[in-house]
């Protein structure tokens, strides 16, 4: 054996740190990307979020602003009274919800009048969980002392799920912090004092009026936003899933529309005020600190562009190509992500990437993208493919119309399958059999 050096060119594509970030960011579904962009929120003055939504001026509106930080509580459809309708979460039923709360009280501890007291204070909470009933009302209705009443409500408002009987929105969430055992008087004077500020992303006033960093506020602000602002809607999360489509189809005026679902965790650009700072000072550590974080920054803002076009794209030349489908005209096409990537000019991969766990949602329903995308079976016909799905519904067909005292056997199905143009084998004909649950040709037979 001989030992030898030789000298070569190669081509090889070595990604770059940022290009491997601007992918994870592609694959991330919509609920993945919040919570990203979140952090990244939370850490880098530099990054500014304008929530997309309208500005509330009321204290009876705050619970929307919170809905907007829980997707799995709502997730936000462009048209307005789709949201509304997803904002009005169903209340636990009544039945269920009293037994919840008496199961946590000792009965033994109340009078028979007070227990009925209970019982009808329950009946009064409203469905996000409050409790805004006078004292003075429910002492004339029950016919029970007012301080008594004060005192079942603060019996009440102890148990589970905390912030139950809350009279309002903050009372609820300092309940919830007592509960978590988070005693600090800064984040107890946010929520009682900053809940406008904190909905309209008022930041900079927040950190003025109470003498904080903005990435001290934003930490405050992540703590409350993880709170729940409805309470009872936490009695249903253990039997009800929420799915989040990652794009939606709308069909309006004769016309399809495709929206990426992003909005509704907000609209993400540089922070001016911060901007201006880097520029104005004279310290060179500061500036090296903003310059990182500026350059952060427009990675994040850019690479979220470039998710958003990659995702229209794909799901442009997939409605294309499955109109009929979502129209309810026909069953899918046949679809590989191979051939989608070729017409689109664009890597297997970044499809792959840009579909992995994401729906789409449409007249027709909700839908995983990957389920869109099914292999093919070759026919002698040019131009003309058949998809698993369609060879398994005309086998169920065939075996339908079959004479059930004389059973198509798996081979005879392959024929007749061929002769229609399909070319498919035996075995695969007992596989997709099996996977319908139709029983053998043995066990069809009607003797």
């Amino acid at each position: 054996m001989d030992l030898a050096q030789h000298v070569g060119l190669e081509t090889k594509q070595i990604l770059s740190q940022a290009q491997i970030q601007s992918l994870e960011i592609l694959a991330m579904d919509a609920v993945e990307l919040e919570e990203y962009l979140q952090n990244e929120y939370m850490s880098n003055p530099l990054l500014e979020r304008r929530d997309n939504h309208e500005m509330y001026s009321s204290m009876e509106n705050f619970s929307n602003w919170y809905e907007k930080q829980h997707p799995k509580m709502n997730f936000a459809a462009e048209r307005e009274e789709d949201s509304e309708a997803r904002r009005d979460l169903a209340a636990p039923d009544t039945d269920y919800l009293k037994n919840y709360l008496t199961s946590q009280l000792d009965m033994n501890r109340y009078t028979k009048q007070q227990w009925q007291t209970i019982l009808y204070l329950i009946d009064c909470l409203g469905d996000d969980g409050f409790f805004k009933m006078p004292v003075k009302e429910v002492a004339a209705l029950t016919g029970c002392a007012e301080e008594q009443i004060q005192e079942l409500l603060l019996d009440l408002s102890d148990l589970e799920p905390f912030g139950i009987f809350a009279p309002d929105l903050a009372h609820c969430l300092l309940k919830q912090l007592e509960a978590e055992g988070i005693e600090n008087p800064v984040l107890e004077e946010m929520v009682l004092r900053f809940l406008p500020e904190i909905s309209e992303g008022k930041i900079s006033v927040i950190s003025r009026q109470l003498g904080l960093t903005t990435a001290e506020v934003r930490k405050y602000i992540a703590i409350i936003e993880r709170l729940n602002p409805r309470p009872l809607s936490g009695l249903q999360e253990s039997f009800v899933s929420y799915i989040v489509p990652d794009i939606l189809y709308v069909f309006k005026d004769g016309s399809w529309e495709i929206q990426i679902n992003d909005k509704w965790f907000g609209e993400y650009h540089i922070n001016d005020y911060y901007l201006r700072m880097m520029h104005e000072t004279k310290d060179q550590e500061l500036f090296d600190y903003f310059r990182q974080k500026l350059e952060r920054s427009r990675f994040i803002v850019k690479s979220i562009e470039q998710r958003r076009e990659t995702m229209n794209l794909i799901a442009s030349k997939i409605l294309e190509k499955q109109k009929d489908y979502f129209e309810g005209k026909k069953s899918l096409r046949s679809m590989t992500m191979c051939a989608l990537a070729k017409e689109l000019n664009i890597h297997p991969s970044t499809v792959s990437r840009a579909i992995k766990g994401k729906y789409i949602q449409s007249p027709a329903g909700t839908i995983l993208m990957k389920k869109l995308f099914t292999g093919t079976v070759s026919s002698c016909k040019e131009g003309e493919d058949y998809t698993a799905e369609n060879i398994k519904t005309r086998i169920r067909e065939l075996v339908e119309k079959e004479d059930k005292k004389k059973p198509l056997s798996d081979a005879k199905l392959a024929e007749l399958l061929v002769s229609e143009g399909m070319h498919i084998s035996r075995r695969a004909v007992a596989k997709y059999r099996d996977e319908l649950w139709i029983k053998s040709s043995f066990d069809r037979r009607i003797r």
